[in-house]
């Protein structure tokens, strides 16, 4: 089975002690689908494997950007056929976070 590479950035985690600092690697260590962790600056990337990410493994992945305040929007690429009956459920907690349309920007005259 071939690799298929999703990159994922978490963009300036606040951790608020050693040890939520260990938890956070600690569960992205656990998840199965993920390759590889990087740090550089002030992003931690996240290579995932796409082709191993399962209902409960994109369950986990929403869980784990909703607790760390990761934005939410770049888990739109896991949208597919398989997950739509609820992923795309619009009474969940990740909804907004992930499909809502980008605000509109505002033009000054």
């Amino acid at each position: 089975m071939k690799m298929e590479k999703v990159e994922l950035q978490a963009d300036s985690v606040v951790f608020y002690s050693p040890r939520d600092e260990a938890h956070f690697f600690g569960w992205l260590d656990q998840m199965e689908c993920v390759i590889d962790v990087v740090g550089r600056g002030r992003v931690i990337y996240i290579q995932v494997d796409r082709r191993r990410v399962d209902a409960e493994a994109l369950r986990d992945i929403l869980a784990f950007f909703q607790r760390y305040r990761i934005a939410m929007k770049q888990l739109r690429v896991f949208d597919s056929e398989a997950f739509s009956t609820w992923f795309r459920r619009s009474d969940t907690y990740w909804y907004r976070r992930v499909f809502s349309p980008p605000a509109p920007s505002k033009e000054i005259a």
